[in-house]
């Protein structure tokens, strides 16, 4: 008994030994390009590719395919019952327990996918079609949703708003320049009521006086035209202008860079229900791999080497997987209504997000990204930001209006001159038809003398303003520094990352190969096998991560330098 143990361990590690050196040679290798040596950007995909029909933008199905049963899902047949006899159904079948790379379907790219009932297991969600707005393709490139965005977004019709109403100020301080002409015209009925006059009689009382009556009843009309036209206030109606301005050029800085800012929750919104979607596959993949454990468990215990309580072990991590399909699901339903509501869309309209991320092969594969554009230095960086922030121009452009509200406030003791003149036309006699004519012209000199303090006032009160506009833009500079080195960390770490996790992934694959050859050899544990997958599992959530990591992490640094996509 002792020499056929001994003869049946050495058998095991010879057929473990076997196992590993005969694995296929990954697809890939992890890249080791640094990030500042990146090749040619990735080109935009050309707008106006249809959507498959079969294909659910919202993660679902279109209508009739919403009410498929769990077990039509990748995967989902040949699952073992609890307490069910062990079948040799499934990815590893006839007691084979290496990875059936062809029972493992790849990690395709989200807008590529099946379509799923949702939830994936359990009661499917009532039947509801997705909504299609004409207009709105269902699924578009990260270009085409900016636009969208650009086109709905309540958020740019307030940012344009709020420049109309800046841009009125400036006609009004203009209004000062030109001259002031004011007409006139008036018609006026007047009446008294009648009184009478007597004199006395010359020659005694005898003599009787006569009396005269009088009916004063009048009209009198006029027309009239006046003109006021400024002359010389010292420069304080052109500061006014120069200020008004400066507002307006600020206003229309601060919608530019609303516009970039719209742009990047694009693209936030955009990545991220990408990588929801992708991690739903992730939880389907791990379901299948989990059932291939099953499997080799079953061939185990059928073949006299393992225990019939390891196969309850071994559908643990199963169930535990398809609860975590359904929560992905959840999150990827929430990322795609987040996505529409970001485009300035119903949170129900059918829209997707187009990958731009390859297939993934969970089994013999890993994904190389090659980077949107050169990794720049921090000098590099900050100068490009400098020069292309709307809000640095924006802020920049308040100071300069604040500068000239300050003079126009000093100059409101200063003399000014104005030019008058007047012309009119009027009634002469009691019925108003007699006209003559008159006019003026002349030049009046104002010298404000004493105005109770209101200039000292207006001129501290502008001072303080212009002063907080200094530390604001001082802050909006020290915010923009920080904005790009964090950034441009964040952007060189999602490379460094991408690289490590793709030999991550790597590795777990190759690990997950050696312990199922191990495991089926009869010389590791099923603990093992199954940390084995666990492993698998977490390297290919980390790989999805990471890559839509590179993504953010590039839009949050074209971004930080006003360069994305509404630069």
């Amino acid at each position: 008994m002792h020499a056929t143990a001994i003869a049946r361990a050495l058998a095991g590690v010879a057929l473990t030994a076997l196992a590993v050196t005969a694995q296929p040679t990954l697809a890939q290798t992890p890249s080791t390009t640094t990030p500042s040596t990146a090749p040619t950007p990735r080109p935009i995909t050309t707008p106006g590719a249809a959507p498959s029909p079969t294909a659910s933008p919202l993660g679902g199905t279109t209508s009739g395919s919403r009410g498929q049963s769990p077990s039509a899902l990748p995967g989902a047949a040949g699952t073992p019952a609890p307490g069910a006899p062990a079948g040799s159904t499934g990815a590893a079948s006839g007691g084979s327990g290496a990875i059936n790379a062809a029972a493992i379907p790849t990690l395709a790219p989200a807008d590529q996918r099946e379509p799923l009932p949702y939830p994936a297991y359990g009661t499917p969600a009532p039947a509801s079609p997705p909504r299609v707005v004409a207009g709105v393709p269902q699924v578009v490139t990260l270009q085409q949703a900016i636009l969208i965005a650009y086109a709905r977004s309540p958020l740019l019709a307030s940012a344009r708003a709020d420049v109309a109403i800046a841009t009125a100020p400036v006609g009004l301080a203009q209004s000062a320049l030109f001259p002031a002409v004011t007409g006139s015209a008036s018609t006026t009925r007047s009446h008294r009521q009648e009184g009478a006059s007597s004199s006395s009689s010359s020659g005694g009382t005898g003599g009787t006086g006569s009396g005269s009556t009088f009916k004063p009843d009048s009209t009198s009309n006029s027309l009239s035209v006046d003109l006021d036209q400024l002359i010389f206030d010292g420069g304080r109606v052109a500061a006014q202008i120069r200020a008004a301005r400066f507002t307006q050029s600020a206003s229309v800085a601060t919608y530019q860079r609303e516009l970039q800012t719209v742009a990047f929750n694009v693209a936030t919104a955009y990545y991220n229900t990408l990588a929801a979607e992708r991690q739903t596959q992730v939880g389907l993949t791990t379901v299948q791999l989990d059932q291939v454990q099953e499997n080799l468990v079953s061939a185990q215990i059928r073949a006299g080497t393992a225990a019939k309580a390891d196969l309850a072990t071994a559908q643990l991590p199963t169930a535990q997987a398809r609860v975590s399909v359904v929560r992905a699901q959840a999150t990827e339903q929430t990322d795609l209504a987040t996505f529409a509501n970001v485009l300035g869309l119903d949170a129900d309209v059918a829209v997707q997000p187009k990958d731009d991320v390859g297939a993934l092969s969970a089994t013999s594969g890993t994904i190389a990204v090659n980077p949107a554009f050169p990794t720049p230095t921090y000098d590099q960086a900050i100068t490009r930001a400098v020069a292309l922030r709307p809000d640095l121009t924006a802020q920049q452009q308040s100071v300069a209006s604040l500068e000239a509200s300050l003079r126009a406030a000093k100059l409101g003791n200063f003399p000014s001159v104005s030019g008058t003149a007047s012309y009119g036309t009027s009634s002469t006699d009691a019925s108003g038809g007699t006209f003559r004519n008159a006019g003026s012209i002349g030049v009046a000199l104002t010298v404000p003398v004493y105005d109770r303090g209101v200039t000292r006032a207006q001129t501290a009160q502008a001072q303080g303003q212009l002063d907080r506009g200094v530390a604001q833009l001082a802050i909006t500079q020290q915010g923009i520094q920080l904005n790009v080195r964090t950034a441009l960390a964040n952007l060189v770490s999602a490379y460094a990352a991408l690289d490590q996790v793709n030999a991550e992934l790597s590795k777990a694959q190759q690990v997950l190969r050696s312990t199922q050859a191990q495991y089926r050899a009869g010389v590791t544990t099923l603990p093992l096998l199954l940390n084995a997958q666990v492993g698998l599992t977490q390297a290919l959530t980390d790989e999805v991560t990471a890559v839509y990591t590179v993504r953010q992490a590039e839009q949050a640094l074209l971004f930080a330098e006003g360069a994305n996509a509404a630069g």
